[in-house]
């Protein structure tokens, strides 16, 4: 799944100490109680807790039902779980509440594009685009990279990606992508340059590092390759990164 940006709400809170603050309670809540709960729900999304993110959010929206930020985020925790028509809904809360939010608008355009209504997510990425915020119209055109991806049309998705590049030549998830649409069109040495910036951001990345193994095996720099893909294993003996590094190692000769 691409990366969906989950947006700390409030300042951060430590999980320790937040986490003997949620409560599960079905008395009327103070004013207090509500924002303690909301702050315990954001931390959870933002910790990768998605399950208990998802119960946090549905209970503290019974307090504050008119709050899209809630929404939105409730519909970010169950995207990560992959509940697709159940994220579905929860963003069609929150723009209604919030139409021009861009950043709900790539979030649902996001669980859009997985249900395949490309053309509903085409939409939302456009009114994205309008937004005056730059980092909702930066992931309006990284999404737009992954619609097309999704599409087959790796021509248009390298073109998205590298429109986001232009803005921010530091992304790691553009940089990856792009690779990736580049391979696939056989060209091995513009992938191998974004697996190498990539792997540069974050060398300790399983995915960034099969990756550059892998299209150096295809560009047959033999050598080349088992490093990246030694280092994939390294990085991560039991992931599924490595589970395909050695299986790509067993039948690459070592020159």
């Amino acid at each position: 799944m691409s990366r969906i940006a989950v947006l700390a709400i409030v300042s951060a809170l430590g999980m320790a100490g937040a986490a003997g603050c949620y409560q599960h309670s079905s008395t009327t809540k103070t004013s207090a109680e509500v924002l303690l709960n909301e702050r315990m729900a954001a931390v959870l999304l933002r910790e990768g807790n998605y399950k208990d993110a998802e119960t946090a959010y549905r209970d503290v929206l019974k307090s504050d039902g008119k709050n899209p930020e809630l929404h939105d985020s409730l519909g970010v925790a169950l995207l990560m779980q992959g509940k697709l028509h159940e994220s579905l809904y929860a963003f069609d809360q929150a723009i209604k509440l919030a139409p021009d939010m861009g950043r709900y608008r790539v979030h649902r355009g996001t669980a859009r594009t997985q249900l395949d209504r490309y053309a509903e997510a085409e939409e939302d990425f456009r009114v994205a685009d309008a937004s005056p915020n730059p980092e909702d119209r930066f992931d309006a055109t990284v999404h737009r990279g992954h619609l097309r991806q999704r599409q087959g049309d790796f021509a248009g998705a390298e073109h998205e990606f590298t429109s986001a590049l232009s803005r921010d030549a530091s992304s790691f998830e553009a940089l990856l992508a792009r690779g990736t649409c580049r391979e696939a069109q056989q060209n091995y040495s513009g992938a191998a340059e974004d697996f190498l910036a990539a792997v540069k951001l974050h060398p300790k990345s399983p995915d960034a590092n099969l990756h550059l193994g892998l299209v150096f095996v295809q560009m047959h720099k033999n050598l080349l390759g088992r490093r990246y893909l030694e280092r994939t294993i390294e990085l991560d003996p039991m992931g599924d990164a490595a589970a395909k590094a050695r299986l790509l190692l067993e039948s690459t000769p070592t020159s």
